[in-house]
């Protein structure tokens, strides 16, 4: 039988997948950190996930600082006295050329994507490890197994959280901790100008190859709870071009340009 009277951290809670994975398991009653730098929108979410049965508890935090990670952990365990789940949602974009990117956003954008999530899973082991059992959820992306032009970086750190995940899961193999890489492509939210455009509607947003509902990957995320696997792509039909990626890199060359923003 699946349980969902879980307590489940989610970082970058404020919009995107991370809202909407809120809003997902409030439908089941978990009880819910939801951790981001925007205190307003923390409470909007926060409103409807209680609206639809779950329990919110807000943290306003920054977590490429340790303190705010061990505050979101603290408290958590303070209101709720476990956790089950962290979902390492939060992240950001460039889509900028290499040489146009700047030192500064550069490694912003290091620190958030692959740092923190490394920093976050360290600090929340060893309380998973006292109950002998937890899951963590790192979100990557189908960027972090094949690699896209004009997001070198944003590549780099998933390819970084896709690794971290592999070695995590073999390191507490026998621990009862799970650990996943969710790898979705591409979702309206506000990484990224194009897709922030879909994520409010616009009417002129640009062609996205394969756009998903976030409701649609939210859904994903909730099944990937109760149902752990090591990786998790979506949509499915892309794993074929993760593998002929890696099988024929030459033609991924010639195709690239047709799976992206256009």
């Amino acid at each position: 039988m699946v349980d969902k009277n879980k307590v489940v951290i989610i970082t970058g809670a404020s919009s995107g997948i991370g809202a909407a994975t809120a809003k997902r398991l409030a439908r089941d009653g978990m009880k819910l950190t939801l951790a981001a730098r925007r205190e307003d929108r923390l409470k909007e979410v926060a409103a409807e996930v209680e609206s639809l049965g779950g329990e919110a508890l807000i943290v306003v935090a920054d977590i490429r600082h340790n303190e705010d990670i061990q505050k979101i952990i603290q408290v958590t365990l303070d209101r709720w006295g476990r956790i089950d789940v962290l979902l390492n949602n939060a992240g950001m974009g460039n889509d900028k050329s290499l040489s146009d990117t700047s030192i500064e956003k550069l490694r912003a954008e290091i620190h958030l994507n692959l740092i923190s999530v490394i920093e976050f899973s360290q600090a929340v082991i060893p309380v998973m490890l006292k109950q002998k059992s937890g899951h963590i959820i790192n979100v990557a992306s189908i960027a972090g197994l094949i690699g896209l032009p004009g997001s070198t970086i944003y590549c780099a750190t998933k390819f970084g959280v896709n690794g971290f995940s592999d070695s995590l899961h073999r390191e507490l193999l026998g621990t009862g901790i799970r650990v996943s890489a969710f790898c979705p492509g591409f979702t309206p939210s506000e990484i990224s100008p194009d897709l922030k455009a879909h994520a409010e509607g616009k009417s002129n947003a640009p062609h996205v190859p394969g756009l998903m509902p976030v409701t649609y990957v939210a859904n994903q995320i909730a099944r990937l709870i109760y149902h752990p696997r090591l990786r998790v792509i979506v949509p499915r039909s892309w794993t074929f071009l993760v593998w002929l990626a890696n099988a024929f890199p030459w033609l991924a060359d010639n195709l690239i340009k047709y799976f992206r923003p256009q």
